[in-house]
């Protein structure tokens, strides 16, 4: 196998792809059904005398496991679920202006500093971007390898009859694989600034693999959605078992819907700044949400007996020491002055500070420390101040936050995709195609229960209670409306829409990284030239 970076430069064959792709055999060989996705999460791992992928798929109960510890690494990434679960989650939340925390450990202070400054990418335990680098992919390897033991070597899931010789399950697994397959290389677009194209077919002691600019990967990983499609509707009709997405249970249109929806995301959530997502075909975009999720969230349910079933980005939603709600994320909605002021002030005479809004998702009417429907104000501040008050806030979000257990993140139904979430997308393809009346009638209802004034095709009410301002105090338009109502509506659903909409709608603080760069152990591993982003420099936010 011969890697090579965009540069073409030679590297050695000890990938993480080849080491992952053993690690995966070994587990599946080791252990089976839900006990393996327990057990999938370090990345050092391997078994020297490892069987080829025929020998351990030998059953199709083994393959399922498989393909139930990809789907649990790439829970992991979207709302952190497996060993240092709060990566990256709490990191994108940070950088997005959702959430904030003055925690003291290095890999918080270093998204949480103002000025940013570049990520440290030497740092061989910088865990904001090895984790979802090496989970991506290892999910992608399993997936891989189980979707190749099936097409390959013929491999049989489920029942074989006489009507149906190939297994009653082997067509949905093989679209589950590619799944598995098509979102986890989209994440990897997303997320980084270059990443390896792979896919079914791939054999990683063969390849060829070179880092390709995020747009092709991501590009790479819509063709991938669009065959896995292609696949459920050519196969017989079946429904996700329970035991995959925890305790759900999505037919075959639903799912369809499902990867519709993530092919949207990567048409949009790709953009890194806002020429990009103008750029974006909003019109393909507006088609097919027609296609997406549009009656059910997808979700997945937290159990505590089950390994990689919760959502450590929920339970940061509602800490109020290692994290709270960002300022940045509640202060348009102030009425009062005090957020501009706030922002006016230099780092180190900022503190937390207290919103006046008509807003009651923020607070009560009977007063702005009274919590809100979605938010609370907190009396007493328990931040550490070691690095300064800059990052404090008075709030935290109070949505999923019930007393007297709060253990949502680990017992609720954790939504990572919502058809909110698409309503807001549509909502903007309607905006950017000067639609503005349709978009109206789909950002006022969440407004108007929330006590707001209704927005109209020029936005809210230009007065004293104008909801959201921005920055320099002025009224927002109707495109600031739709941003203010999706941040707030929206959180907490999955950390990667505040991150990619702030870096989309050009709201991240100057300096903050637009994505992450390939992380250094892999860059030493490999022989590439070491690199960084952030900081003012390259692939910075202006």
């Amino acid at each position: 196998m011969t890697i090579r970076s965009s540069s073409d430069a030679a590297a050695p064959m000890t990938t993480h792809i080849a080491r992952r792709t053993r690690f995966a055999r070994s587990l599946v060989a080791l252990v089976g059904g839900a006990t393996l996705a327990a057990s999938c999460h370090s990345l050092e791992v391997t078994n020297p005398n490892t069987p080829d992928v025929g020998a351990v798929f030998g059953s199709g109960q083994n393959l399922e496991a498989a393909l139930l510890g990809s789907w649990r690494a790439f829970w992991g990434v979207a709302q952190g679920a497996r060993t240092n679960g709060t990566y990256p989650v709490k990191q994108l939340s940070i950088l997005g202006n959702e959430m904030t925390s003055a925690d003291v450990t290095d890999a918080l202070v270093a998204v949480t500093a103002e000025p940013r400054f570049a990520i440290d990418n030497r740092n061989q335990g910088g865990w904001t971007n090895r984790k979802p680098w090496y989970d991506l992919y290892e999910s992608m390897a399993s997936a891989r390898e189980a979707y190749q033991a099936m097409a390959d070597q013929g491999l049989k899931v489920g029942l074989v009859t006489a009507a149906i010789p190939e297994g009653t399950d082997t067509q949905r697994s093989r679209v589950f694989a590619r799944f598995m397959i098509g979102v986890n290389t989209i994440y990897l677009g997303m997320l980084f600034d270059q990443a390896y194209l792979t896919d079914e077919k791939t054999n990683p002691a063969t390849v060829v693999y070179e880092l390709k600019p995020y747009q092709q990967v991501t590009d790479n990983g819509i063709r991938i959605l669009r065959e896995a499609i292609a696949e459920a509707r050519a196969a017989r009709d079946f429904t996700l078992p329970a035991n995959l997405i925890n305790a759900q249970t999505y037919t075959r249109d639903e799912f369809i819907r499902v990867m519709q929806s993530y092919i949207i995301r990567a048409r949009v959530y790709n953009a890194r700044t806002p020429a990009e997502r103008a750029a974006v075909n909003w019109g393909q975009v507006l088609a097919q949400l027609d296609s997406g999720i549009v009656t059910r969230n997808f979700a997945q349910q937290a159990d505590l007996t089950i390994a990689a079933t919760a959502s450590s980005y929920y339970q940061n939603s509602y800490l109020q020491t290692n994290a709270r709600t960002n300022t940045r994320l509640v202060g348009p909605a102030d009425t009062s002055g005090e957020y501009q002021r706030w922002l006016a002030r230099p780092l180190g005479e900022r503190a937390q500070i207290t919103v006046v809004t008509p807003d009651r998702r923020i607070h009560a009417a009977t007063g702005p420390t009274v919590a809100g429907t979605r938010f609370a104000s907190l009396p007493t501040q328990s931040m550490n101040t070691a690095n300064g008050t800059y990052m404090h806030s008075r709030y935290r979000s109070v949505r999923f936050l019930v007393p007297p257990l709060n253990n949502y993140h680990s017992t609720g139904l954790i939504t990572t995709m919502s058809v909110d979430e698409m309503k807001y997308l549509r909502a903007e393809a309607l905006i950017r195609l000067n639609r503005q009346a349709e978009a109206v009638a789909l950002i006022n209802p969440t407004r108007v229960a929330a006590g707001l004034a209704p927005v109209t095709v020029t936005g809210p009410p230009n007065d004293r209670a104008c909801v959201p301002k921005r920055d320099n105090g002025t009224c927002g338009d109707l495109f600031d409306a739709l941003q203010y109502e999706k941040r707030i509506d929206l959180f907490p659903t999955e950390a990667l829409i505040a991150f990619a909409d702030a870096r989309g709608w050009g709201k991240l603080i100057s300096g903050t990284p637009l994505h992450f760069p390939v992380h250094g152990r892999e860059l030493e591993l490999l022989g590439f030239p070491y690199y960084t982003i952030g900081g003012g420099g390259a692939g910075s936010a202006p």
